[in-house]
């Protein structure tokens, strides 16, 4: 059905106005974790080597209900490493590899391999209000088929490229010693894929000096132009919770779960992972 570009404006409005939302709560946020607001130290490499499992039986339709879909499940493995370059640049990249798996009318359709390659750098632009800011540019190729994890349905050699602003802030609660991590930023995609705004927001606090505990919120809003646009806008909010152990002085252990909260568009999902965080 097609729809006037009016009514699209009014929608992409609407987006935009629910995520200027999601950023007030950002910056107001007392304090807070990406892997890293922080600039590394000139030649330190910290490498996460995550391994997550998602499942879905359901998902959101466009007014944002769920519905029953045919059961969706997803092994990955997504190294993820920083590098720093210089005091105020630090080089961010990370690959995926994924195995998805779908049931439909008893029959289970699978593929596997390299979904995504990401690349970049944090650039360091410094302190205001006991909170450390950054810009950080991606660029994302895409290597698999369209997944049903990814309702924009972006194909192998797709290349999509991102501009964030992470925010990190240290503070004490109750004693403990605490941190956020705020990553707010644009995702352009090319090739008639709707583009897209995006808040990560991570707040974790030392309970001693080997363990952290760790909460997650991944939100993301599309937003396109044209017939048709306002159908076809895709959300999801997630929810996350990290236990952070360290094991020696070089490697930390972490378990991880989260899962959708609203969304449309887009499937329900629930997650667990586990990831090992080598410093060197």
């Amino acid at each position: 059905m097609c729809v006037s570009n009016k009514r699209g404006s009014v929608v992409t409005s609407r987006i935009a106005a629910k995520f200027g939302a999601i950023l007030s709560v950002v910056v107001l946020w007392p304090c807070a974790v990406s892997a890293g607001a922080w600039p590394q130290p000139k030649d330190h490499l910290l490498i996460i080597v995550p391994f997550t499992l998602t499942g879905a039986s359901e998902e959101y339709d466009a007014e944002g209900k769920t519905q029953r879909r045919n059961r969706f499940s997803k092994r990955e493995l997504s190294p993820y490493a920083e590098y720093g370059f210089s005091k105020n640049i630090t080089f961010v990249s990370t690959f995926a590899l994924t195995h998805e798996r779908t049931s439909w009318l008893g029959t289970k359709l699978s593929q596997r391999g390299l979904s995504r390659v990401e690349a970049g750098a944090r650039f360091a632009i410094g302190k205001w209000e006991d909170t450390y800011y950054s810009f950080q540019p991606l660029l994302i190729w895409h290597g698999a088929m369209g997944s049903s994890a990814d309702p924009v349905a972006s194909q192998r050699g797709d290349i999509d490229g991102e501009f964030g602003l992470t925010m990190g802030r240290h503070f004490k609660w109750l004693g403990l010693d605490g941190f956020s991590d705020n990553l707010v930023a644009i995702r352009v995609r090319p090739a008639n894929r709707p583009s897209e705004l995006k808040a990560n927001l991570t707040l974790g606090v030392s309970l001693n000096k080997d363990r952290q505990v760790m909460l997650k919120s991944e939100s993301y809003a599309t937003f396109s132009k044209g017939a048709g646009a306002a159908a076809s806008q895709i959300q999801s909010n997630k929810l996350g919770l990290s236990f952070v152990q360290r094991l020696d002085k070089t490697v930390t252990m972490e378990v991880n779960y989260s899962q959708s909260l609203t969304g449309r568009n887009t499937i329900k999902q629930t997650s667990t992972g586990f990831a090992l965080w080598y410093n060197f």
